[in-house]
């Protein structure tokens, strides 16, 4: 099922799961589309804290489900903002007892082209599981055009309260003209991921902050003073993402996006020169 980006699929997601007491579930800090999509809808929305390594806390999450028996349980892979992936045995844990609830697991594969990892030769193996990707980090962001995948009992469920003339001609044929050059953007993606390691070694050297291993085109770091250190970046001409009040755990923290070589350059000098 296509959508106007992803954002739009989440919307339809809460909106096809809009039943009395129903509850969206998602680890936090995450992608703030989930919480936004169910507070549109009159949804309850139930954000499950990180460890203080932005791991998946096991026991928290599967007590959220037992507790709340959530419509909707998002598990981002990577995830937004933190760019890391999840054990996957405590993903198993978690898409079991969803289902044993009756809930959906929604897998959010955004920035898939950049991880290690996917989850979509497994998603056959449950009933209950959908899987969310965009063209957007493939190269496409102003194309807006996302896509649902899962069994098709379920895909015609939610397609029910898609708007029927959702995605425009262009938008299906700028993809489509994309798909058939998909090894111009697959370069583009593994040229990231390079410079993606050189940018982890560079701050990993760098006094003063602390990096986290990324499966996506951005970069989770933290440094004494992230508003200080932010408004340095940009009064150098490098705009980063303060991320430091979006979530306690994510205190004087910024998301920098990985770029070509020559940007990176100038994002770490900006970086050493403003902490």
């Amino acid at each position: 099922m296509l959508g106007n980006g992803s954002d739009e699929l989440i919307s339809l997601l809460a909106m096809a799961c809009d039943v009395p007491g129903a509850t969206i579930v998602s680890p936090v800090p995450g992608f703030v589309m989930y919480g936004v999509s169910a507070q549109l809808q009159g949804l309850k929305f139930v954000g499950v804290p990180l460890t203080a390594d932005f791991e998946l806390d096991e026991a928290a999450m599967l007590g959220a489900v037992a507790a709340y028996k959530p419509a909707i349980t998002y598990l981002a892979y990577p995830n937004n903002p933190t760019a890391n992936l999840w054990d996957d045995a405590v993903i198993e844990k978690i898409i079991e007892a969803v289902g044993r609830q009756g809930g959906l697991v929604v897998m959010d594969e955004a920035y898939q082209p950049f991880a290690s990892k996917s989850y979509i030769d497994r998603i056959t193996r449950h009933g209950h599981v959908l899987l969310l990707r965009t063209l957007s980090k493939f190269g496409l962001a102003g194309v807006r055009l996302g896509y649902l995948m899962g069994p098709i009992a379920l895909i015609a469920e939610i397609n029910k309260v898609r708007p029927p003339y959702n995605i425009s001609v262009l938008n299906y044929e700028c993809a489509l003209f994309a798909l058939e050059h998909q090894e111009v953007f697959a370069a583009q993606a593994l040229e990231l991921i390079a410079q993606r390691a050189m940018l982890l070694e560079a701050l990993g050297n760098m006094a003063g902050v602390r990096a986290w291993k990324s499966d996506a085109n951005m970069i989770l770091i933290r440094v004494a003073d992230a508003a200080k250190t932010f408004e340095g970046m940009k009064s150098r001409g490098v705009l980063v993402k303060n991320v430091s009040k979006m979530h306690p755990l994510l205190v004087n923290c910024l998301r920098l996006t990985v770029g070509t070589a020559g940007e990176n350059v100038q994002m770490l000098a900006a970086l050493q020169e403003s902490l």
